[in-house]
C-alpha cells in the first residue's frame, strides 16, 4: 500500500494492472506477481507467502497501480532485462528498502547515486555473482550498474528525489509518462498529444497522411504509433 508521504500526484490510482504492463511493455502475468505477490508450498510442506514488490492502491481491478508503482515496475524490468533471476531481485530490493530506508526504494533517485554500491556488497555478503555481475559492475574503481539497467535510469527524471517523468525507450518519438500531464497516459512530448488518440484513429481506418496533419506530426512518427 502507499504512504501518505508521497505527493498526491504519485500514488492516486492510474492505471489497471495490464495497462501497467502495456505501457512498460512486459508480460501482464509478470507484473501481477510483482504487484499481487504469491504463495506456494516449500519443501517443509507449509505453505510461503512472498510479498509484492510493485505498490498498488488496493487488491481490487480497475484503476490500482499510481504512478509510484509503475515507476517500480519499469526499474524491476529494468533488472529483468538484465537478467538477473527474480529470486535473487527479491532480496536485493529488501536490501534497498533497508539500506534506504524507504518504502519505495525503487523509485528513489538514491536507487541511482547509492544503490549500486548498496547491490554489490549484498551481492558480496550473499556470494551471488549472479546478481553482482549481471546487476552491478566495477567501472574506473567505481560500483555502477550494468549498462543495460543504466540505459533504463537514464531515461528517468527525478523531482524532489522520486521518479516524476518516464520516457518510454520502446518508441523512436519522445513518449513519456508523467503523472502531471494527461493523467498519466503515455504522451508525445513535442505535442502533448496522447499516444492512445493517435493509436485509436489509426485503429478506426483513418489514412496516416490524414492523422499527421491534424495533431501536426511528421508521417514518420504517425507510422511509427501504428506499428
Amino acid at each position: 500500500m502507499v504512504t501518505s508521504t508521497l505527493d498526491d500526484d504519485l500514488v492516486l490510482p492510474l492505471y489497471t494492472l495490464r495497462e501497467t504492463a502495456q505501457i512498460i511493455g512486459m508480460p501482464a502475468n509478470t507484473l501481477h506477481t510483482w504487484a499481487r505477490g504469491y504463495r506456494f508450498k516449500g519443501v517443509d510442506g507449509r505453505q510461503h507467502d512472498v510479498d509484492a514488490l510493485v505498490t498498488t492502491t488496493s487488491a481490487g481491478r480497475g484503476p490500482v497501480v499510481p504512478f509510484i508503482g509503475l515507476s517500480e515496475a519499469y526499474v524491476l524490468n529494468a533488472f529483468r532485462t538484465a537478467g538477473v533471476p527474480m529470486q535473487r531481485i527479491r532480496p536485493a530490493v529488501t536490501r534497498l528498502a533497508d539500506e534506504f530506508g524507504l518504502q519505495t526504494a525503487l523509485a528513489s533517485e538514491q536507487l541511482k547515486t547509492d544503490g549500486a554500491e548498496v547491490l554489490w556488497q549484498f551481492g558480496e555478503e550473499t556470494a551471488d555473482p549472479e546478481l553482482r555481475d549481471r546487476l552491478v559492475v566495477v567501472r574506473n574503481g567505481q560500483m555502477v550498474f550494468t549498462e543495460v539497467v543504466e540505459r533504463y535510469l537514464r531515461t528517468i527524471t527525478y523531482r524532489n528525489g522520486r521518479v516524476a517523468v518516464i520516457q518510454l525507450p520502446q518508441f523512436t518519438p519522445k513518449v513519456v509518462v508523467d503523472p502531471r500531464r494527461n493523467f498519466g497516459r503515455p504522451t508525445i512530448d513535442a505535442r502533448g498529444i496522447r499516444v492512445d488518440d493517435v493509436r485509436d484513429r489509426l485503429a478506426a481506418g483513418e489514412p496516416v497522411p490524414q492523422v499527421a496533419a491534424d495533431y501536426r506530426l511528421d508521417l514518420a512518427v504517425v507510422e511509427s504509433l501504428a506499428a
